[in-house]
Order: C-alpha cells, then sequence, then structure tokens
C-alpha cells in the first residue's frame, strides 16, 4: 500500500484512563500492578503515536492526564465530535471510569449515528469483567467486538497491538465517508448560531456550569467559544442544560430562545437510549422497526425520535389514531393509514401494493410514526405494528405504552429504557415544561397528555 498523507485518513480519537490511585487506597501488591498497567498503557500510546500517523491518521490522545474530578475540556469535545474513528484502551482502571465513560458514551452514540468506527481495545482484561463493570453496564459498549491483545506487557507485545489497532483501523478506513454536514454537527451549529447575542460573560458562566477548560475556552474565536459550549451541551444532563440556558434566556431575542429551546427540549434522553432508538431504525430492510416507552404522552415519544436523529431536519415524525377498542386487526390499523398515506403523499385511492412497492424502493426516508396502544392488550398492539409496516415498510414505530411492561410484551418492540418508572416520568415532565417556560412562546404544562 502507498504511503498516505499524514492525517489524509481521517481523526482517530484514543479514550483511556491515565488516573493513578495512591498506595494508600491500594494497598502495596495493587499499588505495584497499577504501575505496571500504566507503563504498559503508555508503551501502547507511544506506538499508536508513531504508527497511527505513518499509516494515515492523525491521533488525538488526551496528553496533559486527566485526573478523576477534573473538567473535560473543550477540545476533547471538539475531538470527540470531528474523530472518524476511536480506539478504546480498557484496562482494569478503566472498568470504574470517571470521565472516560461520558467519552465512550458519546462515541458508542456517533457509532450507531455517523457509523463511526469504535473499536474497543482489552488490554489484559476479558469481555466478561467488561460487561459487569461500570463502564460497560452505563455505555453499553459492544465488549463481544473488542479486539483481544497479548498477555504479555513487553515492548514487543506493546507493538504488536499497535499494529492489531492500525490494521483494523486500515481494513475500515476504505468505507468511510467524511461526513461534516453530520446531524450531531448541524445540531451543534444551530444551537451555536442561536446563542448568538449572549454576553461574554454570560457565555462563560455557561462554559463554567458546563465543565469546560476556562483557560483554553478564553483563547478561543467568539465562534469557538459558542461551539465549545454547543458541543458540550450535546452531551450534558438535563439539569446542566437547563442551567445554562436560564443564564443566556435574557440575552437572547425572542426568536432565538424559542429556537434554541426546541432543540433541546429533547436532552433528557440520555444516548444509551437515543442510540437504542438509531440502532433499530437503522435495521436492514423488512426488520423489525418499532421501539416503546412506557408513557402515553405523545411529546416524550416525539422527543425520544429527535434525540435520536439530532434533530434531524428530513426526519418526519406522524402521530397515529390511538389504538383501542374491540374491532379487528384490519380496522384499528385502518385508523392510521389514513394518516399515513395524507403525511406520505400517497392518495386514497392508490393500491396497497402500489405504496408498499414505493417505500420498498427506498426504505430509508426517516419516517417515525407514534401510536399510542395502552388501552389494549400487548399482543393486539404488536399485531397492529406488524400490519401498519407491512403497508409501510421502511417507518419506525415508537409506542407508548403505560401498562407497566415498556416492550408490551412483545420481542419484536425493544423498550427505549430498561425502566421507566412514575418518578422518572414526572421528572421529565418538569424539565420539558420549565424549559418551555424560558422560550417565552406557549408553554407546555407539566399535566398535559402531550
Amino acid at each position: 500500500m502507498p504511503a498516505a498523507r499524514p492525517g489524509s485518513r481521517g481523526l482517530v480519537f484514543v479514550s483511556h484512563t491515565s488516573r493513578r490511585r495512591t498506595k494508600e487506597e491500594l494497598g502495596p501488591d495493587e499499588y505495584r500492578a497499577q504501575g505496571r498497567r500504566k507503563e504498559y498503557l503508555g508503551r501502547v500510546l507511544t506506538e499508536l503515536e508513531q504508527q497511527l500517523p505513518e499509516a494515515g491518521f492523525q491521533i488525538w490522545w488526551d496528553r496533559r492526564d486527566l485526573q478523576p474530578g477534573q473538567p473535560v475540556d473543550a477540545s476533547i469535545h471538539s475531538a470527540l465530535n470531528r474523530c472518524r474513528a476511536a480506539v478504546i484502551l480498557i484496562d482494569a482502571d478503566a472498568l470504574n471510569p470517571g470521565y472516560m465513560r461520558r467519552e465512550v458514551n458519546i462515541l458508542a452514540f456517533r457509532g450507531a449515528e455517523q457509523s463511526v468506527f469504535v473499536l474497543p481495545v482489552l488490554l489484559h482484561v476479558d469481555a466478561e469483567q467488561v460487561r459487569d463493570s461500570q463502564l460497560g453496564h452505563d455505555t453499553g459498549i459492544d465488549v463481544q467486538l473488542a479486539l483481544r491483545t497479548s498477555n504479555k506487557r513487553n515492548s514487543a507485545a506493546a507493538r504488536q497491538t499497535a499494529e492489531q489497532i492500525t490494521e483494523q483501523l486500515l481494513k475500515r478506513s476504505a468505507q468511510w465517508q467524511r461526513d461534516i454536514r453530520s446531524p450531531v454537527n448541524r445540531w451543534i451549529d444551530d444551537v451555536a448560531v442561536f446563542l448568538t447575542g449572549a454576553s461574554q460573560a454570560a457565555l462563560r458562566e455557561a462554559a463554567a456550569r458546563l465543565d469546560l477548560d476556562l483557560v483554553a475556552w478564553e483563547r478561543s474565536t467568539e465562534g469557538e467559544r459558542r461551539w465549545e459550549i454547543a458541543a458540550a451541551m450535546w452531551s450534558a444532563d438535563g439539569q446542566a442544560v437547563y442551567e445554562v440556558l436560564e443564564g443566556v434566556a435574557d440575552h437572547l431575542s425572542d426568536a432565538q430562545r424559542q429556537k434554541i429551546v426546541k432543540w433541546v427540549l429533547p436532552q433528557w434522553v440520555d444516548l444509551r437510549a437515543a442510540r437504542t432508538v438509531r440502532e433499530v431504525a437503522g435495521g436492514t430492510a423488512g426488520s423489525y422497526r418499532a421501539v416503546s416507552l412506557a408513557t402515553r404522552a405523545y411529546r416524550l415519544g416525539e422527543h425520544v425520535v429527535r434525540r435520536s436523529t439530532a434533530g434531524n431536519r428530513t426526519t418526519r415524525v406522524v402521530r397515529l389514531t390511538d389504538v383501542h377498542g374491540e374491532g379487528t386487526i384490519q380496522e384499528l390499523v385502518g385508523q392510521s393509514e389514513a394518516t399515513l398515506r395524507r403525511e406520505l403523499n400517497f392518495p386514497k385511492e392508490a393500491p396497497a401494493d402500489e405504496v408498499a412497492s414505493v417505500l420498498r424502493s427506498s426504505p430509508d426516508r426517516g419516517v417515525y410514526a407514534i401510536l399510542r396502544a395502552d388501552t389494549v392488550n400487548p399482543a393486539t398492539s404488536a399485531a397492529v405494528v406488524r400490519e401498519l409496516q407491512h403497508r409501510f415498510p421502511g417507518i419506525t414505530v415508537v409506542v407508548l405504552n403505560q401498562s407497566g411492561t415498556p416492550g408490551g410484551g412483545s420481542s419484536m418492540i425493544s423498550p427505549v429504557f430498561e425502566d421507566f418508572p412514575p418518578e422518572r416520568e414526572r421528572q421529565v415532565r418538569k424539565f420539558v415544561s420549565d424549559l418551555s417556560d424560558l422560550s417565552g412562546a406557549r408553554k407546555i404544562e407539566v399535566d398535559s397528555d402531550e
């Protein structure tokens, strides 16, 4: 293979933890073991720093060795959103990872949303340890596809590990397509524009709330500062997002406030839940594209879609008629068919096989249908969903069912959350209502069925 230009194959983000605990915390034996782990990790990083640029990749890893409790700064958010691939180096210290968990959560979502290649690499740990760890549980990273490396810790083993990683990246790099206008990047760009007009003092306070490195942030240009705040908001928790918007709201015009609130309302949905929706919606043609949410609030169902698509402008969200009554499956489906035909611009008189044929020829239209089905039994709702997908192939159905069974009792309908108890819904409703109050437009009432 001819030599590639440095960086021509794209940016590779390397995630790892360099934290060190004291001898008092670990005890003498584990403290020495930690030293050996960090020495080997350093060897692997040094080899990657040499091999990846030689193969044409640009490499990014935290050279300042952030310690637990230090902020994840703006340069990390920028790299996380620009990378074309990510290497996650998992040693024993990464299993309870602190800030590394946040990096991996973002990368896992980008892997589903943008086909960013995410390569977990096991350094002297096994897949079972990762699955049972905080890292595995909180991020859902697929350790079954992880790269298993040598059990040795010498320089030759580190070089071999780096060679294996480089080989995997080279195999996948031919499939990469640069997409700077991805939905996530477009979301960040739009939110950054909506922040125009906020004073520097208000923006600095927002950066502090988001744990950005204020020294680095203040060295950026005005546009870069807004972008860095928006990038950090993408992965922030709801309370931080609300506090940021509360702090800048008085500095923005009515139109700016309304637009930015509309874009960030879905951020009560965590990235792991959004990734579930994204993966189901991206299933192969003919696969069962259906998810459920244990609520009857239409707006919350819509927010799950908006979060999973990063507010993609081409996404269409259609609210269907509630499924209720004792009619046949065909009668219950008929209540929704007219709505879908109208929204997808099919004439009433068009034969059903013609509609299905057109949709089957272009299955990835980004159409999500929200169906409230909490008054019928799970078997009926699953049958209705199946029939709708038969008539309208390629759509993704979001089933709202507050029956206490998030998946509606059907293995073909994937629950968005493992658990969505009433107290969680109350928190979400308050977040949505509080944020809408900031917009200055119509308030979303907290107890509305919306």
